[in-house]
């Protein structure tokens, strides 16, 4: 329940605090006082989409604050926990939006900031607003299946349907696009057997190219390697005086004499002698590789030719070895699937049918249970349409199965039904749908009927009525306010009106004024009691507050909404 609202530089709202009780609550005022900007900026601050239009001239931001009593409503309390956000003393939670003129905007529940989104989603469970766009949606019949749905709580049956319709167009999809690439299909498997054997033939290893290009850059010049060899062996190991290991062994035996004299020469003595060992082993080395080296003009050109055809394997599916080791992964993979297509296809084929069967069922579930809940609705509204002064109409909801010229079921995301709520406003005619025969007052009644009845299914506990009155006046209006009253006894019920007989039912009448202050058009919210609100009612009924006749009028009004306890 909405306890209390603040309202700041929202449109010409500059400063207005309301605070609310159960029951009704009506704001009234001359047209154009701003008594919708008050349901506008409770919809701003529940998720509504925001502008800069929204904020007062001359500010620099918008902000709306409510305070709300969740006590009654499990729901809204389960999604705090989820969030970990805490309501105060358990039982009251503080919403926070504002919007500024650089286009950004935050939003808070109780300290904690949330997305736009979260608030809406939370404040769903909280407050629903029926304004006269909802005349436009009683005139779409695309939404009277999501009402009629809504009201049987078929939703989540409905998205169990949608699901499985999902996956039907997507293996269809599946199913269609490999028969129409059949004929494709069969090329491209020619190609892909092809590459495999191809590359297949050729029998790459992947690091192959490298190791022969060493090895012919051994053989095409071998020539120079073996001399380089054979000169670092004549230098290193030679047999005259002159080589590397013969000077190292002669120094060797220098040092080790002197070491018997100067032991301070030790470390030197037994790094040269490691280095002689090295150098001899290296020499051992260098020997031994220039007895194996042989040059093999065969080996070469085989090399050549291996290389040119690695080299035209890699320019067509590389650019390195290893790609095209991998296109050959791919394309026996690739074939594989394409020459098992058939197979597939006939997969596909089975479970398309096991799909369309489990839709029909499910779709039949749908249907049966929505043409139940049509006749319980249509049961619901008819006494509410009979006490909003439309005694003889007879509202109904048609479910109609629809079919193709084959007699098939034409099969949606939400099933084969098309629903359609239907009036006949007088006996003796046929019910028709609701654009073709409801006028604009008829069309508030059926609206108000509707919403009362999904209220009682609903764990929404604040209504909100924006103009209800629209197109009706008289008894009507008067049945109108003795309903709203009678609905504001188990709800929390806020309603915008223009009509003296619906304003007179309230338990709590508001009056919304607009006044010029220094230039600047200001808007005042003012709580009505006694004289006040007689004074009120009675400008309601004339356009004057002045006419004895419209006091008298207005004190009757009041007199006859016998006032109950409102906490």
């Amino acid at each position: 329940m909405l306890e209390h609202l603040s309202v700041r530089n929202f449109a010409i709202l500059e400063s207005v605090d309301i605070d609310f009780s159960r029951g009704m609550t009506v704001f009234s005022g001359e047209t154009g006082a701003g008594k919708s900007l008050i349901v506008d900026a409770l919809g701003f601050l529940l998720g509504g989409r925001a502008d800069s239009s929204l904020i007062r001239e001359g500010a620099q931001e918008c902000s709306v604050a409510g305070l709300f009593s969740i006590n009654d409503c499990e729901e809204a309390q389960r999604w705090l926990n989820e969030k970990e956000i805490q309501p105060e003393e358990g039982s009251s939670v503080l919403l926070r939006r504002n919007f500024r003129q650089n286009g950004r905007g935050l939003a808070w529940i109780q300290d904690r900031p949330v997305s736009r989104g979260e608030l809406a989603e939370f404040s769903s469970y909280l407050v629903d607003i029926h304004g006269q766009h909802e005349h436009q949606r009683l005139l779409d019949a695309d939404a009277h299946g999501d009402m009629l749905d809504a009201f049987a709580g078929l939703e989540p049956l409905r998205q169990r349907f949608s699901s499985m319709h999902a996956e039907w167009k997507k293996t269809l999809a599946e199913y269609r696009a490999l028969l129409e690439a059949k004929e494709k299909r069969i090329q491209e498997l020619d190609y892909l057997q092809f590459v495999i054997r191809e590359i297949s033939a050729a029998k790459p290893r992947d690091g192959e190219d490298i190791e022969l290009q060493d090895e012919e850059r051994k053989l095409s010049q071998y020539e120079k390697l073996y001399a380089a060899i054979s000169d670092a062996d004549g230098i290193l190991s030679g047999q005259d005086e002159h080589s590397l290991l013969h000077g190292l062994k002669r120094i060797r035996v220098a040092l080790e004499a002197a070491r018997t004299i100067d032991a301070s020469l030790a470390d030197m003595t037994d790094r040269l002698g490691a280095l002689y060992y090295e150098a001899e082993d290296i020499a051992t080395s260098i020997a031994a590789y220039r007895r194996q080296l042989r040059f093999d003009p065969v080996r070469l050109e085989a090399i050549g030719t291996r290389l040119a055809e690695l080299q035209r394997l890699k320019r067509k599916y590389g650019p390195e070895l290893k790609d095209v080791l991998t296109r050959l992964e791919q394309a026996k993979q690739k074939a594989a699937l394409l020459a098992h297509a058939d197979e597939h296809v006939q997969a596909l084929e089975g479970r398309l049918r096991e799909l369309k069967e489990t839709m029909l069922a499910a779709a039949g579930e749908l249907s049966e249970r929505r043409m139940e809940a049509g006749k319980l609705l249509a049961s619901r509204v008819q006494p509410v349409l009979r006490r909003l002064g439309m005694p003889e109409a007879r509202f109904t909801v048609h479910v109609e199965r629809r079919k193709d010229e084959r007699g098939a079921y034409l099969i949606g995301p939400r099933g084969f039904d098309a629903v359609a709520f239907q009036i006949a406003p007088n006996p003796g005619e046929p019910a028709k749908p609701l654009i073709k025969i409801a006028s604009g007052g008829e069309l508030s009644r059926i609206a108000l009927a509707l919403k009362s009845v999904f209220a009682e299914h609903d764990i929404v506990q604040t209504l909100v009525f924006d103009e209800i009155d629209s197109g009706i006046g008289g008894q009507v209006g008067n049945a109108v306010g003795e309903y709203l009253r009678q609905l504001g006894g188990c709800r929390q019920v806020l309603c915008v009106t223009h009509l003296a007989t619906i304003a007179a039912q309230a338990d709590v009448q508001y009056r919304v004024a607009k006044t010029v202050v220094e230039g600047r058009t200001i808007t005042s919210v003012t709580m009505l009691e006694g004289a006040d609100r007689e004074e009120e009612i009675a400008r309601m009924l004339s356009g004057s507050a002045e006419s004895d006749t419209s006091r008298r009028h207005a004190a009757e009004l009041l007199s006859n909404a016998a006032p109950r306890p409102v906490s």
